[in-house]
């Protein structure tokens, strides 16, 4: 080939293996993970404040890092119900004490369930309604409050709202996926439809086969936010035969549950609570603390913890027919 073919063109750099063009060399690898680092820091530094802001024990704060793995989604009771006082929450006895309403109090509880995603998860968490749309991407108090501001209205279709949910996010129940689902569903009443007849089967079917064969990456817990004995007992039964299922009570009841078997010495704060209720369809371990008496010296023992364990005996030896059992350790 003639040499006048190339006459003017500038000669191709040379060949080197393995070396990157000048451009890509300027891209840094350190300094990407010096980014990381620094996040994951900042990240872990506002875990350690709202475990002290809430007064997590060491125990739930190891614990509460296995939600890492999970998107957290709640489903928040807005029927006309939650307009009710909620007489079952008080804690003290004041008599001159503002009594706030179901939805003021899981506004509140929320509150502390929001701190604690923004800081295991940066996407947030997504909130479902029963009768308006769901606020995506809950990070801060004032998104919550936000979607908080309407009055609660209409009914109860919890059944609806937890199979849109799923099929919504189906995308992290798919194997292999880095997410599992973790649903809260915070309710005082029996479910309906939107027409506002009762459904509890509908709900009892949803909670069997809509979350497909892999139940077990897609837990539920139900928080009870009211005082109605005929729906607490349902959804117990429920908690001993469905699995990866569980049922949280009002902080002052679950408490009284929990210190009539650990013993009055048992620190159990709200933050502890709701570590608990996130934690209970997850970790046997943690689920059992109201019915198994911690391994963990007491420096107050209850000397009717046992009558109480045995009490909650049939209920144990269900649940490790559905998982195995650990003990709780403070």
């Amino acid at each position: 080939m003639s040499e006048s073919l190339f006459v003017g063109l500038d000669a191709p750099p040379p060949y080197t293996e393995g070396i990157p063009p000048e451009d890509d060399a300027r891209v840094s690898v350190p300094d990407f993970d010096r980014q990381q680092r620094s996040n994951e820091v900042n990240r872990l530094e506002a875990f350690r404040h709202l475990v002290a802001q809430h007064r997590i024990s060491n125990t739930f704060a190891l614990k509460l890092r296995r939600l890492e793995e999970y998107e957290i989604v709640v489903i928040a009771d807005d029927s006309s119900s939650m307009q009710s006082r909620s007489f079952s929450s008080l804690s003290v006895s004041d008599p001159f004490q503002p009594i706030p309403t179901r939805w003021q109090e899981l506004k509140s509880t929320l509150s502390v369930v929001t701190d604690i995603a923004a800081a295991l998860d940066h996407d947030g968490i997504d909130v479902y309604f029963l009768n308006r749309a769901p606020v995506r991407a809950v990070h801060t108090l004032q998104d919550l409050h936000r979607a908080f501001a309407e009055p609660p209205h209409g009914c109860t279709p919890i059944a609806r709202v937890l199979d849109q949910v799923l099929r919504e996010k189906r995308s992290t129940l798919t194997e292999g996926h880095a997410k599992k689902l973790l649903v809260l569903v915070a309710t005082d009443g029996a479910p309906t439809t939107d027409l506002g007849e009762e459904d509890r089967r509908g709900l009892e079917r949803v909670l069997l086969y809509g979350r497909g064969p892999r139940s077990r990456d897609v837990p539920v817990v139900f928080l009870m936010c009211g005082d109605d004995e005929v729906e607490r007992m349902y959804l117990n039964e429920w908690d001993e035969r469905i699995p990866d299922f569980d049922v949280s009570d009002e902080y002052e009841r679950e408490r009284k549950q929990v210190l009539d078997v650990q013993g009055d010495g048992f620190a159990f704060s709200r933050g502890d609570w709701v570590c608990k209720m996130l934690l209970g369809p997850v970790d046997l371990e943690v689920d059992g603390m109201d019915e198994r008496r911690s391994v963990s010296p007491n420096p107050n023992p209850n000397p009717d913890a046992g009558v109480v364990n045995q009490q909650c005996g049939d209920k144990l030896r269900r649940k490790k027919r559905k998982h195995s059992w650990w003990r709780f350790s403070e």
